[in-house]
């Protein structure tokens, strides 16, 4: 969101009744369309008018016309032929609360919906939607509380269904829409981090429950293959041992709503544009963020090309058309300190251990292996 035009003067620059009538005028054309439904409202805080012939020059030739009456409080200065016009305060934005309320409905019922159609089970579509829910939620909260927490104009989470048959997730995550400007770096840190570090709380737990309750068994054919991120190897290292390359770990629904946590926080964790990890690359480098993110971006698309994972493009052309290049805050002097610091440097190497290039594949085994378990097995 852009900040409000501040049209307040001085009486030294209203010297002349020209000066007067021109401000007026481009004080009428910037009314913004949402204040013509009130016009008794003038997007300004004070305005000092010095000539009376001008200003009554625009109420008849402007404002009568119109048939508006704008309600306005004259006040006489000690400077004489001069007027302060205070108008009436344009009320702030009421929040929205409907339109996020009905999209997170929907979004229970996608992930619900693909949660069954992965399971075959209705109890357990709803056991995953109620994972894969709290992870979104306890994530997006985490931004919101904290733009509350330093008074940034934010909207309520929107999650996003995604009612698609064949969806494996059934949803593709949720934004916040915040006002652009940031006070410093400190605020854009702990704005950017609350989200990914609150979602993990979820997220770790429903890993730790999904891989003790897996078993090890042979792959079938023809199934998805969710990608081994280092976090899940070594979970089920802990709990299986080495797993043998001709096995696999089966995981139920809990399991894969600690995946799908572990992917998304991993991948929003990059050091690009709008991403959470963007903000955090921004808040510990300052100016010197943005050249390193179109660095990073422009080997980011190399790489897709070279090993051909060309179903990454989607998610590049998102982050080109937002600007992989972060904007600056208001002030980007103040350091953020070496406590958050350090912490930002943890939370983007989380990358390493939550992020698989390759997330979903479709498994073949070979054929005579499973002849082979199958005589064994009798």
């Amino acid at each position: 969101m852009t900040d409000q035009p501040n049209h307040d003067t001085d009486e030294s620059h209203l010297s002349d009744e020209k000066a007067v009538d021109t401000f007026f005028v481009s004080l009428e054309h910037s009314v913004e369309p949402s204040h013509l439904e009130q016009p008794d409202v003038i997007p300004a805080s004070e305005i000092r008018v010095t000539s009376l012939h001008a200003l009554a020059h625009y109420f008849d030739a402007e404002m009568s016309q119109a048939g508006r009456q704008i309600d306005l409080t004259a006040e006489l200065p000690q400077q004489p032929l001069a007027i302060v016009l205070r108008p009436v305060p344009p009320k702030p934005p009421g929040l929205n609360w409907q339109t996020p309320l009905v999209l997170y409905i929907a979004t229970w019922i996608s992930v619900t919906l693909a949660g069954r159609e992965t399971s075959g089970s209705t109890a357990h579509g709803l056991l995953f939607a109620l994972c894969v829910m709290t992870i979104l939620t306890c994530h997006e909260l985490g931004h919101y509380i904290q733009t509350r927490r330093y008074r940034i104009r934010s909207s309520l989470p929107y999650f996003i269904p995604m009612p698609i048959p064949g969806a494996i997730f059934g949803t593709m995550g949720a934004i916040i829409k915040m006002d652009g400007r940031i006070p410093n770096r400190r605020v854009l840190f702990d704005v950017g981090i609350s989200g990914p570090l609150a979602g993990l709380v979820p997220t770790l737990i429903f890993c730790v429950i999904g891989v003790q309750q897996a078993q090890v068994g042979p792959m079938v054919g023809n199934s998805l293959q969710l990608g081994d991120p280092l976090l899940f190897q070594w979970l089920s290292h802990l709990v299986f041992g080495p797993i043998p390359d001709e096995m696999t770990l089966h995981i139920n629904v809990v399991g894969v709503a600690g995946w799908f946590g572990l992917f998304l926080t991993s991948l929003n964790l990059f050091p690009l544009g709008q991403l959470d990890g963007g903000h955090v690359f921004y808040a510990i480098l300052g100016k010197r963020a943005p050249a390193l993110s179109v660095l990073l971006y422009a080997l980011i698309v190399a790489y897709v090309i070279f090993s051909q994972t060309y179903f990454w493009f989607i998610m590049l052309l998102l982050i080109f058309l937002m600007n992989p290049r972060h904007p600056p805050t208001q002030n980007d002097e103040p350091p953020i300190g070496v406590f958050r610091t350090v912490l930002g440097i943890a939370t983007l190497a989380f990358i390493i251990i939550g992020f698989t290039i390759n997330p979903i594949s479709i498994t073949t085994p070979d054929p005579y292996y499973m002849d082979l378990l199958a005589w064994l097995t009798g």
